[in-house]
């Protein structure tokens, strides 16, 4: 913001979207579009639906997708796997590099097959793992990601109901605290603190053999390390869980409630159109910023559709079901899972007291938002 005037157009993250609608702080963009004489059902088919619904709040259609973000396959470091089966830290046939783990349980063989711990006693240190299951690009969105996949809910919309403690979620969590106790949080910071910059990627230099990779990191893997060997896949499935499971988030496009002279939004609504729904303007987009647009009939998507590794992201875009909770607390969840997750991989909480305690907090900062702004949602 200049001059304390804001801009026309201004971008959203995805946790922003619900409670700066709510607040009043977005101009809901439904009359805009009518006025234009789009019919707003036939428009939103042509998104994927979970990036649709993240622009979504009580107020109407608010912000405009742009670019889903948390699309993540599974990636797996084959040279990392294979220089530890020629080197007889783990025995010929136990796992197949070129073949990625489909189950919670073979991915867990694997993980336990890689890690690698060298000396004894308090000095004991962690050279080499597989997955860190709260490193999916934050703790909260590392919750979301295996949450989902054992099949939780975190939010039920129609009782305005937040529902972190949901069995299946604290059953993930618990997965992922079993990772904590066996590999050592501690440890785990310590082996990726060595690292500081992207070409030094635990990843790229064989140190963290599975990760859950962003659309950008293979930037990353085609800058430095062009001959790296390794294979992508959908998220294994947990025992009873979401088989092939993915979310989108990302951020969006809205124009702020301070717009008002006529002249100023129709650009900033051409400009959101332009950005959003059209096949230069995506494709502009996704060259800048590398990212996917969410609009399904972007160009883009038949090029990515023939890349050996988009192609990957583009199927698993296509299936998504889930976005983050869209209600009026949904950053201050986000904070509140944050803290759970982290206070129970450390084992200061079970994950069912964490996940009970950010269930409540939240609930309750959400109830006073919903009555400070009328009940909405």
């Amino acid at each position: 913001m200049i001059g304390n005037c804001a801009p026309d157009v201004v971008f959203v993250d995805g946790p922003q979207v619900a409670p700066w609608a709510e607040q009043g702080l977005l101009l809901p963009l439904d009359d805009l579009l009518k006025q234009r004489g789009i019919d707003l059902e036939k428009f939103s088919a042509e998104f994927f639906e979970p990036c649709w619904k993240q622009c979504v709040s009580a107020g109407g259609c608010t912000p405009s997708p742009i670019v889903p973000t948390r699309i993540s396959p599974s990636s797996g470091n084959k040279d990392a796997f294979e220089s530890a089966i020629a080197a007889g830290e783990i025995p010929p046939g136990t796992l197949d590099p070129d073949k990625a783990p489909a189950t919670l349980e073979e991915l867990d063989r694997w993980n336990h097959a890689i890690t690698k711990f060298e000396g004894t006693g308090p000095n004991r240190r962690l050279v080499r793992l597989g997955l860190v299951p709260w490193g999916v690009y934050g703790r909260a969105n590392s919750i979301f990601t295996w949450g989902w996949a054992f099949g939780g809910e975190f939010y039920d919309a129609e009782n305005f109901k937040v529902t972190a403690n949901h069995p299946k979620i604290v059953e993930a969590l618990e997965w992922m605290c079993e990772y904590g106790r066996r590999y050592d949080p501690e440890r785990v910071s310590a082996l990726q603190s060595t690292f500081g910059s992207a070409e030094q990627n635990p990843f790229i230099l064989g140190r963290q053999a599975i990760q859950l990779l962003h659309l950008s990191g293979l930037d990353d893997l085609d800058r430095y390390a062009p001959r790296l060997r390794y294979g992508m896949g959908p998220i294994p499935q947990p025992p009873g869980g979401e088989l092939n499971s993915s979310w989108v988030g990302g951020w969006t496009l809205a124009i702020p409630a301070t717009v008002s002279d006529p002249r100023r939004l129709e650009a900033a609504l051409d400009y959101i159109l332009w950005a959003c729904a059209e096949a230069e303007g995506t494709t502009v987009e996704v060259r800048s910023i590398r990212n996917f647009p969410a609009w399904k009939p972007a160009p883009f998507f038949e090029e990515a559709r023939k890349d050996p590794r988009m192609g990957i992201y583009v199927q698993i875009l296509e299936s998504a079901k889930h976005q983050r909770p869209v209600m009026a607390a949904q950053a201050y969840y986000m904070s509140e899972l944050d803290r759970a997750v982290d206070r129970a991989v450390r084992g200061v909480v079970t994950p069912q007291a964490a996940l009970d305690e950010a269930t409540r907090r939240t609930q309750e900062y959400l109830d006073k938002m919903l009555a400070r702004y009328g009940g909405r949602p």
